[in-house]
Parts: structure tokens; sequence; C-alpha cells
């Protein structure tokens, strides 16, 4: 159960008798490990190829299908048309949630082609290696 007059700094500051002043711990600057690193020639081709290839085998495919599909179904009149834009806002939106779509359905391809196209000295590949292979161990036989 929840004390209504216990305070959220009660527990991480304390009150300095003396003073009659709150006393925190300092607060630690911790920056990511990563945050300075590099991508090296070969990890940004890789990312830009995946990048190319997920705009063009994924995203356009479907932004174009789910417009055409929103499109036709305001002209049967299954969706109503916004009065004063017409058509446009909902087809717009459809494209981008199909650009989106098209975007997240290729991460598991693009993983992929990191874990396995990357050379063994890329600190990119060995990272997505280390956490694919937590993530899916071996199965027993």
């Amino acid at each position: 159960m929840v004390d209504p007059k216990k305070n959220d700094k009660d527990e991480v500051c304390k009150v300095d008798e003396s003073e009659l002043k709150w006393t925190c711990p300092p607060i630690r600057n911790v920056t990511h490990p990563l945050r300075y690193y590099e991508l090296t020639p070969d990890e940004m081709k890789a990312l830009e190829e995946c990048d190319r290839e997920s705009f063009y085998e994924r995203c356009l495919p479907f932004s174009t299908l789910f417009a055409a599909l929103t499109y036709t179904g305001i002209r049967l009149g299954r969706l109503r048309a916004h009065p004063h834009f017409g058509s446009y806002p909902k087809v717009m939106l459809a494209a981008f949630i199909g650009h989106c779509f098209g975007r997240v359905s290729y991460i598991p391809e693009c993983g992929f082609k990191l874990r396995t196209d990357l050379p063994a000295n890329s600190h990119l590949g060995n990272t997505m290696r280390k956490y694919y292979n937590e993530a899916n161990p071996p199965k027993k036989k």
C-alpha cells in the first residue's frame, strides 16, 4: 500500500537535520557507450542498402496499395470524402501508413543482412550477432 504522506524525495534524498535542507546524491551524467561511435564504410554501405531496399521493396508497394485501396473505397462510397478537401487527406494518410508498415516489415531482413554481410571486425555486426544469439538461443535436439 502506498503511503500518501511519503514523498518520492524521501526515498532518494535525505533531510540534513543541521541545516534543514534536502541533500540528494550527485547526478551522474551517463552517456551511451556508442554515442561517439563512427560507422565504418562497410556498415554505412549496408545500412544505406537496407534503406534503399526497404523503400523499393516494401514502402513503395505498400504505400501504393494502401492509397489505391483508399481511393477506390472513397470512389465506391465505402469511405466518405472530406467535404472541403475531398479524398486527398485519407489517401495521403493511407500512403503514410503504408510507408510506415513497409519500413517496419523490413526490419527482420535488414537485421539478417547486418548479421550475415558485415565482416567479423565490424562492431555493429558483432553487436547484432550477439543480441540475436541471446534472443534466439540454439534449440536442443
